[in-house]
């Protein structure tokens, strides 16, 4: 009986040491096939996290492009607003100083000034403009001999009423001599004003 069981007992033990290895084997297969789902995983975070990573960078990079053309053009404005104001500043120094012809003297202000900075004193600049161009202030040189010598009014302004072409034309050329402050375009304008068209 004592040799029935020990042989019983060392068939159990002998076949439970040969289950052992492949106990073992599966559980390594298990944890193998565990460690590359998480590599895979992994590799599929990585690659998301990359595609996240240049979308950002693409997403700064365009608000860093929209951000400099907003700058760019607030800049434009502002340069704009302040041209414009010096203009209306200018506009006015020239109607206190008794000007008749204020678009033609902005214009020819504004050809003078190009590329130099505005003076301090604006009134001081539009009287010494008007005198040293006093058609400017209605009174050219040519009518004022004339009136003198009794040869009737002046006749250098735009014609009056009913010219509405005339008019026409004459605001065009005072808009391109504004625009453009070229010396050519004002001369043009101011002559079309002293001697009507």
């Amino acid at each position: 009986m004592s040799t029935e069981a020990g042989t019983q007992t060392g068939q159990s033990a002998s076949s439970g040491g040969r289950q052992e290895p492949q106990a073992v084997i599966r559980e390594s297969a298990k944890y193998r096939r565990r460690a590359q789902e998480a590599e895979r995983r992994a590799e599929a975070l990585e690659a998301e996290l990359e595609a996240m990573r240049r979308d950002r960078e693409e997403e700064s990079s365009r608000l860093g492009a929209d951000l400099a053309a907003a700058r760019g053009e607030a800049d434009s404005l502002r340069g704009r607003v302040e041209a414009i104001e010096h203009d209306r500043r200018l506009e006015r120094e020239f109607l206190a100083a008794g000007c008749a012809d204020v678009e033609a003297a902005v214009a020819l202000a504004r050809h003078r000034l190009a590329g130099q900075e505005p003076p301090e004193d604006l009134k001081t600049f539009a009287r010494a403009l008007l005198a040293e161009k006093p058609h400017l202030r209605g009174e050219p040189a040519v009518a004022a001999g004339a009136a003198a010598r009794g040869l009737g009014p002046c006749t250098t302004g735009v014609k009056p009423a009913g010219a509405s072409g005339q008019r026409r034309v004459l605001d065009r050329l005072a808009d391109q001599a504004r625009q453009t402050g070229n010396a050519k375009d004002v001369m043009t304008y101011m002559r079309a004003r002293r001697g009507g068209i």
